[in-house]
């Protein structure tokens, strides 16, 4: 709710240029007034046309859902001809954000004393009470600046924004009524927004801004162990990027209930997201269980960063990727800070969403690469020096097809009665792991394969080869360590032995073939393991 709210107060500021604009002024607020009620919003405001300009004055953007509202109130919007068949919007004065929702109340203490004396109610449990909490605020946007040019069908948005700044009052507890304070802003917001109908209507967006910034400076009440403190963060992103196209079918679909059918129907959405650096900082102060004064710092730093978003009927896509990450942490209550640092993180994921006879193609890749750790973090367990501190990596990149057997977003199956155990909606078809890899403390794996699965997916077919090394030697390392067992490694050797042989080129590297045959049948290197 949070998040709706302030991004609906933002996509005001940043995005107030309307869909389906004309080049007169009275047009352009007639089709704002259109656009933001498909989005379930109610316009109203006090007009004055004087000819070339338009005058609103305290215009009113309220939605009311199940469990609250949302009311976005802009002081004044001005629309004026440029005199070249465009129209140049502007809001005037300070944004206020005002946002109810209701959060469940806080339980009562003797509610789980008596779960811990062994009573158990014999009916399900009573809905929670419901309290309401409140989120106020407000945005700035001094010589802000939309023009709108093109025609009817076709539409160009141009926005300029020096600064937008935020200031938050966010609640925390429902049972104090504590808030808590967040602040920020977006420095040299500048960017286009075109948007064009037909059959349906497509947009596009290219948005970038030189910085970002957020600041929470907040008091944490005491819970019921007394702990509690003082919280402050400060973060910071630069060179930000926005870009994006959405492509929307010609009938109207409740997004919130409708998602699948609004899919099937064509709705197309891709965006991206990215950073040039980021950093962030916080510390606290307070009380931990034990009534103890407990402090602590710290900070993380990223390197370039971006992110991208799609989603269509051929599926949801997640794809991501930081650069060199840092972080560093000193915490009273330890002796030594806590660090560490990755050269690159990396994500890949594609999910069919939408029900349908013939398999679809599913992915997902991992990449941890360069991973430390501070040597205080090291010598806890191995303050001798023993296992090699090299950089670890990890790598994992799967992809295959399903069968979608129910639509994912159909609210009946993001919400199941309860009653019965959810069917899996995937059946899968194929599996090709191309590589899962894993480098860490002197030994290696590498794996890949592919497998087939028919109508039992508990008995797929196909082949996994792999390689490892430095597997023994670490073995032998964890029992002079004294981490494990000897009795535990001759166990964990023999089943080594099982599923790998040694390499004739090399003792130390082990390879195998794990083979899964007709009928459920495993083999090993040959051998039959089940």
């Amino acid at each position: 709710m949070f998040r709706f709210a302030a991004t609906s107060a933002l996509a005001l500021c940043i995005g107030a240029a309307p869909v389906l604009a004309d080049v007169t002024p009275a047009q352009v607020w007639e089709n704002l007034q259109k656009t933001y009620a498909g989005y379930g919003y109610e316009v109203t405001g006090k007009t004055e046309d004087a000819g070339g300009t338009l005058t609103v004055t305290d215009a009113v953007f309220s939605t009311k859902i199940e469990d609250g509202a949302t009311t976005i109130t802009i002081p004044q919007l001005t629309f004026q001809e440029t005199g070249d068949a465009r129209v140049r919007m502007s809001i005037g004065g300070d944004v206020a954000l005002d946002s109810t929702f209701m959060v469940p109340a806080p339980t009562e203490e003797d509610a789980a004393a008596k779960g811990a004396e062994g009573t158990e109610a014999e009916t399900p449990p009573a809905e929670p009470e419901m309290v309401e909490m409140t989120m106020t605020g407000t945005v700035k946007v001094p010589g802000n600046e939309t023009v709108v040019s093109g025609t009817p069908e076709d539409m160009l948005y141009e926005f300029t924004y020096p600064s937008i700044a935020f200031d938050l009052t966010m609640p925390v507890d429902p049972e104090s009524g504590a808030t808590m304070p967040v602040t920020g802003s977006l420095t040299d917001v500048a960017g286009t927004q075109r948007h064009a109908t037909g059959e349906g209507s497509e947009t596009s967006f290219d948005i970038k801004a030189s910085e970002a910034t957020m600041q929470i400076a907040a008091d944490a009440p005491a819970d019921a162990e007394g702990t509690g403190g003082k919280v402050n963060l400060q973060a910071r992103l630069t060179g930000l990027s926005s870009t994006g196209a959405t492509r929307t079918p010609a009938q109207s679909f409740d997004l919130g209930t409708q998602l699948s059918e609004a899919l099937a129907a064509g709705l197309d959405f891709q965006g991206n997201f990215g950073f040039e650096t980021a950093k962030a900082d916080f510390d606290f102060a307070g009380k931990d269980e034990a009534g103890a004064d407990q402090t602590g710092r710290g900070t993380a730093t990223l390197g370039t960063g971006n992110a991208a978003l799609q989603m269509s009927e051929q599926g949801l896509g997640y794809k991501g990727e930081v650069a060199r990450t840092n972080v560093e942490m000193t915490v009273s209550s330890l002796p030594f800070p806590i660090s560490y640092a990755t050269d690159r993180t990396f994500f890949d994921m594609l999910i069919p969403v939408s029900k349908a006879e013939a398999a679809q193609p599913f992915k997902f890749a991992y990449a941890l690469e360069g991973l430390t750790f501070a040597e205080g973090i090291w010598n806890l367990f191995d303050p001798n020096k023993q296992l090699p501190r090299n950089p670890a990596s990890l790598s994992i990149d799967l992809s295959g097809d399903a069968v979608v057997t129910q639509n994912l977003f159909d609210p009946a199956v993001a919400q199941p009665d309860g009653t019965t155990a959810p069917d899996a909606p995937f059946t899968p078809r194929t599996l090709t792991v191309n590589k899962v890899a894993l480098d860490a403390v002197g030994a290696k794996a590498d794996i890949s394969g592919a497998l087939e699965f028919g109508d039992n997916p508990n008995e797929p077919v196909g082949k996994l080869n792999g390689t490892f090394e430095g597997v023994n030697g670490l073995l032998d390392k964890l029992v002079a360590m004294g981490l494990a067992p000897e009795e535990q490694m001759m166990g964990m050797r023999m089943m080594l032995a099982m599923f790998a042989k040694p390499d004739e080129a090399n003792p130390d590297r082990l390879t195998s073939e794990i083979e899964f045959r007709e009928g459920g049948q495993i083999f090993a290197n040959g051998q039959q393991v089940k």
